[in-house]
């Protein structure tokens, strides 16, 4: 009876010996049905865009949610308006009347506008950002430089300089400006050039503008009793919800850009730019950038 007691207990031993001095199996973990917390939902891959260029960031923090080449200075095409209408602001009170001129309705691109038609300044700031109106901007520019009495020869060149303190004031003094609207001023040079990082940095000095809310109204009346309703360039303005503004831009230099304030989650302003991407492209690119940035901060 001692003897069967004695090998049953070293028996156990070996047992427990082998137990614990065996390495552990291997696990596929690819075969998991329920990754942990830090696994690939978390950590997802970046989203792919077309764009050259492009940011994401929390205006209220300041942290940088996504970037590609983002101090990268690229042509801005409309996105230069902007900068022209804080120029504006500057000088102009949003209840003054306005009027337009032959030289605003004869301004490439032309939008609805007629000769002799008066407005507010509001007016034609909600136009030149809902539907990027080159009249409605040049009719601003028009009215600035009558009130500031600059000589027609000096007047150019002292507006831009205006847009060029304006943007240095807001944070971006690396932009430049060429003309008004962005528009290409040959093959070679564009009207207005920043980077993804100026644009936000505007954006998040300016949150409190007015100018952003004036570019979701969708039509306008002129004194003379005339309606203009606009055409949106932002397509992708119903699925940004609730937008807090937007600016479009496209020339064959800059290609598709935009730049899109929205708030997520509601009561925080989360601001998006991509450049340099195709016209259709670039409203791909924020949706899919958007999209990821809530997969990341769910509600």
């Amino acid at each position: 009876m001692k003897f069967n007691k004695f090998y049953i207990f070293f028996g156990a031993l070996a047992l427990l010996l082998i137990f614990l001095y065996l390495p552990a199996p291997k696990v596929d973990l690819s075969k998991v049905k329920n990754p942990p917390a830090d696994g690939p939902e978390k950590n997802s891959p970046a989203p792919k865009i077309e764009a050259k260029s492009a940011l994401a960031q929390d205006l209220l923090t300041g942290e940088v949610l996504f970037s590609k080449n983002s101090g990268e200075t690229l042509p801005l095409a409309s996105i230069t308006k902007i900068v022209a209408l804080f120029a504006v602001l500057d000088y102009a009170s949003l209840d003054e009347e306005t009027a337009v001129s032959k030289t605003a309705v004869f301004t490439p691109e032309p939008s609805s506008l007629r000769i002799g038609e008066h407005f507010l300044v509001k007016d034609l700031v909600s136009m030149t950002m809902a539907e990027s109106s080159n009249d409605a901007v040049t009719a601003l520019y028009e009215y600035v430089v009558e009130k500031n009495q600059i000589a027609e020869e000096q007047a150019e060149e002292w507006f831009l300089d205006l847009m060029r303190k304006k943007a240095e004031r807001l944070g971006a003094a690396n932009m430049k400006f060429y003309n008004i609207w962005g528009l290409d001023e040959s093959l070679e040079l564009a009207g207005g050039y920043g980077s993804a990082n100026d644009l936000l940095k505007i954006a998040k000095a300016s949150l409190g503008s007015p100018l952003w809310q004036l570019g979701t109204i969708s039509e306008i009346i002129s004194k003379e009793g005339i309606k203009h309703n606009f055409k949106f360039t932002n397509e992708l303005g119903p699925e940004l919800t609730p937008l807090i503004g937007s600016k479009t831009g496209y020339t064959d230099l800059a290609g598709g850009n935009l730049l899109v304030i929205v708030e997520y989650p509601i009561g925080h302003p989360l601001g998006i730019v991509v450049l340099a991407s195709s016209e259709k492209g670039r409203f791909e690119d924020v949706k899919v950038i958007f999209e990821w940035l809530k997969t990341k901060k769910p509600l």
